[in-house]
């Protein structure tokens, strides 16, 4: 009997789910965390990308401030490591999880 490890499995389904219109969201959130770090991953999310503009909540200013220094560095590796081209980044507050 062959077994199929449950990452791949899982990883498979959840491009197959996702279709081709959210293909390039779907890599760009499984790499997320190795494209930004842990630290600053884990205070963004991920809305949607839309005509190669990615939409990105951001826990409080300071982080944001932080993305937006780096955003023309992060557009460059995703290019370079994903092959997606992003027009832009688009970061705002996400006034709902804000961190005090």
């Amino acid at each position: 009997m062959n077994f199929i490890p449950a990452g791949k499995t899982l990883h498979d389904l959840t491009f197959s789910l996702a279709g081709s219109k959210y293909k390039e969201l779907v890599i760009l959130a499984f790499g997320w965390k190795m494209l930004l770090g842990e630290l600053l991953a884990e205070r963004t999310s991920l809305r949607k990308l839309e005509k190669n503009i990615l939409f990105v909540s951001v826990k409080n200013n300071i982080w944001m401030q932080e993305l937006v220094l780096r955003k023309s560095e992060i557009i460059k590796d995703v290019k370079r490591k994903y092959n997606i081209q992003l027009k832009n980044i688009i970061f705002s507050l996400d006034w709902a999880n804000n961190e005090k």
